[in-house]
């Protein structure tokens, strides 16, 4: 029984476009065009390629930079004890959808001035409750910083995103190549079976010689 050998893999396409694209392994029947073709895709290969560890690179970065922009402003808030002045009432934020609970509070701010103000709360928050809130030094009620995963969680998206941006680039200029190439290909055929059908079908005129 005769095995059937399947398309060749990405390593042997690879070795192919190599050969191709930088004259090697003599084949007379790659043309001009084709060194071409496997050319744009070795450079689309290679610009993806390069894209992944730089987008990676600039992910990373901005981790790095979130993380030190929280722990600067961590440094600046107090954490103080603040008492709940209504229930807590359930809020949608706008956009996100988000559900929170708020409650109107009092606290004494990192001056010692009594300051009241909206707060968020745990569910079931009641009159009297004690919340825990931070503050920055004028007394202001201010959210935490976001924290490890939500630096991890943002800097993952803007590197997913600058790749994908990157990637749509050089495919779209990949397939702009492939296009125009494509066109010469068929505009060569064409002159090509201009010039041979003729002789093919028969159709012109032969010399009359003897035998």
């Amino acid at each position: 029984m005769t095995a059937v050998s399947g398309p060749p893999g990405p390593v042997p396409r690879l070795r192919n476009h190599l050969r191709q694209a930088f004259r090697r392994g003599g084949n007379p029947l790659v043309r001009p065009i084709d060194r071409a073709r496997s050319r744009a895709l070795l450079l689309a290969a290679l610009g993806i390629g390069l894209a992944l560890p730089c987008c990676a690179g600039a992910a990373t970065a901005e981790f790095v930079s979130a993380r030190h922009r929280d722990s600067v402003t961590a440094t600046r808030l107090h954490g103080v004890q603040a008492v709940a002045l209504t229930p807590a009432h359930r809020r949608i934020e706008p956009g996100t959808g988000r559900t929170r609970y708020e409650a109107d509070a009092v606290w004494t701010s990192p001056d010692g001035r009594s300051t009241t103000g909206t707060v968020a709360v745990p569910a079931g928050t009641v009159v009297g409750a004690a919340v825990g809130i931070r503050v920055d030094d004028t007394g202001r009620s201010v959210p935490a910083p976001p924290g490890t995963v939500r630096a991890a969680a943002e800097a993952a998206c803007l590197g997913l995103l600058a790749f994908g941006g990157l990637a749509a680039l050089v495919i779209a200029g990949l397939s702009i190549r492939l296009m125009v190439l494509d066109r010469r290909a068929d505009q060569a055929w064409q002159h090509s079976w201009m010039l041979l059908e003729p002789l093919w079908s028969g159709r012109t005129p032969r010399d009359n010689r003897a035998g």
